[in-house]
């Protein structure tokens, strides 16, 4: 399990990558593959402690950047 504050250094990491990644590559195709293997990796070390809290830090930046999931 990874700390608290180490989470919040990889979660402003993915969202200056997707800050930039959007900028570089505005196709929703190519985003989310990159997006969902990075962001899985916060979710993977967060474990169960912080799992939620990671999650809503996931949800911010991507509301943040006016992305909505797409439908499954």
């Amino acid at each position: 399990m990874t700390h608290r504050d180490d989470l919040q250094r990889m979660l402003d990491r993915l969202a200056t990558e997707v800050q930039s990644g959007l900028h570089e590559n505005p196709d929703p195709d190519a985003f989310w593959p990159t997006f969902a293997t990075q962001s899985n990796l916060v979710l993977e070390a967060a474990g169960p402690e912080h799992f939620d809290w990671v999650s809503s830090e996931v949800s911010s930046i991507l509301m943040k950047h006016g992305i909505s999931v797409p439908e499954a």
